[in-house]
């Protein structure tokens, strides 16, 4: 079993932006920080060349500590790490060299550029949280590749923007800091309360990116370490019971399918027991319940947000019975949907047709007809998407998509004109 605390990669980001100030006063990670701090105090000794060392190493010491906490949090564990476990390898170097240079960049582009040097800033403060994440799950090559920073964000999402203005608003904070605490403050207490701040937030900012990556790792590919720990060291009852079905397929296939049937009846299952009671189904040719189960089984997955696995579901059925259709308009129109967009032309026209023939009085009809007409279309069935078009002028006059549909027959037909 692990004994240590695990975090929920379901839970919002902005919920971990929320509870993340109390990840830094936690174990060791406030004890790192009061220790940096501590050593950070010695550039007060009166000796030459001093204070630049020190504030120099205490800067190098929070950051390895602070990407430790990144790449723990990215890992699933909620509690901070007890110390820098990786210190020595390429990324952290990369890391401590990256936020050096980035920093440096910020102070000094606005002060030789002015409002343009500004927009640099802004712009390296903006792409900066993703490199730094990038050096986690993609390693450091990858992470210096602007390209890789327009695919991660783009996973990444809106959340990318909440980090960021996490991030900036961190920095403000830590410069007002100063200005108010080690500037105009009492020269050695103020400091010390500044570098506390500062090492605070940078412990905060690290955790947060972590917990970005944890609760986008599927998006990533990435794979948390905690999962595959649980995995190993706890297999789960369906782990357990799945096992124990292969091993009595080997005899008595119907028996096997009957163990499944009674655990699938009594809810929300991992995909590869559906999967192998599939399987079980259809070495036996009992179609009929291998249609029935994935009429149940697409529903849930749209249900659940799992489009594309359900969209294979749908065609493992139509390879059984080229007639089968999701049974809900719920279910068939998302799926015909998602189909279209993601490249799946022959089985979006058969989502999107079947939807316009089964329920053609529904609302969402005439928007599946014109998908339907599309998708003829891209397939270069000319023909068949000019006579759909048509009826469905016919079949709904007045509605709202008439002007499209009218717009891409009279395009249709300036073609054909030109070419003959």
């Amino acid at each position: 079993m692990i004994d240590r605390a695990l975090a929920d990669p379901n839970t919002p980001f902005a919920e971990r932006v929320r509870t993340g100030w109390r990840y830094p006063l936690h174990g060791a990670a406030l004890i790192t920080i009061g220790a940096v701090t501590l050593f950070e105090c010695i550039a007060f000794l009166p000796i030459t060349g001093l204070k630049l060392l020190v504030i120099g190493l205490g800067w190098v010491a929070i950051y390895t500590y602070s990407f430790e906490c990144l790449r723990h949090t990215a890992d699933g564990y909620a509690e901070p790490p007890e110390l820098a476990v990786h210190s020595e390898d390429r990324t952290s170097v990369a890391l401590i060299m990256i936020q050096l240079v980035g920093n440096a960049m910020s102070v000094l582009a606005p002060i030789f550029f002015g409002f343009p040097g500004l927009l640099v800033s802004l712009l390296f403060a903006f792409v900066l949280p993703v490199i730094t994440m990038s050096l986690t799950f993609d390693g450091v090559g990858a992470a210096l590749n602007p390209t890789t920073w327009i695919a991660a964000i783009g996973r990444f999402g809106s959340a990318y923007l909440l980090l960021f203005v996490m991030m900036l608003a961190s920095g403000l904070l830590q410069a007002g800091a100063q200005y108010a605490m080690q500037d105009r403050g009492p020269t050695f207490f103020g400091t010390v309360a500044y570098y506390l701040i500062a090492n605070y937030l940078t412990v905060y900012n690290f955790h947060l990116m972590g917990a970005l990556i944890h609760h986008r790792h599927e998006a990533l590919g990435y794979r948390p370490e905690a999962m595959t720990l649980a995995e190993a060291t706890d297999p789960d009852d369906d782990s357990a019971l799945l096992a124990h079905v292969n091993l009595v397929a080997r005899d008595d296939v119907p028996g096997a399918t009957d163990i499944l049937t009674e655990r699938l009846r009594e809810g929300l299952a991992p995909a590869a027991m559906h999967a192998r009671y599939r399987e079980l189904l259809r070495a036996q040719g009992r179609v009929q319940e291998l249609l029935v189960h994935g009429q149940i089984w697409i529903a849930a997955l749209v249900t659940g947000r799992e489009t594309r696995r359900a969209l294979g579901v749908v065609q493992d059925c139509v390879d059984v019975d080229p007639a089968f259709l999701p049974d809900a308009t719920q279910t068939c129109g998302p799926l015909a949907d998602t189909a279209a967009h993601g490249g799946m032309t022959r089985l979006a026209l058969h989502l999107a047709a079947g939807y316009l023939q089964t329920w053609p009085q529904d609302m969402g009809a005439p928007h599946y007809g014109l998908l339907a007409v599309r998708m003829h279309e891209r397939l270069g069935e000319t023909t068949q998407a000019t006579a759909l078009a048509r009826r469905l002028l016919i079949d709904y006059p007045g509605h709202p998509l008439t002007g499209e549909i009218e717009v891409l027959l009279a395009t249709w037909t300036a073609t054909h004109s030109v070419s003959t």
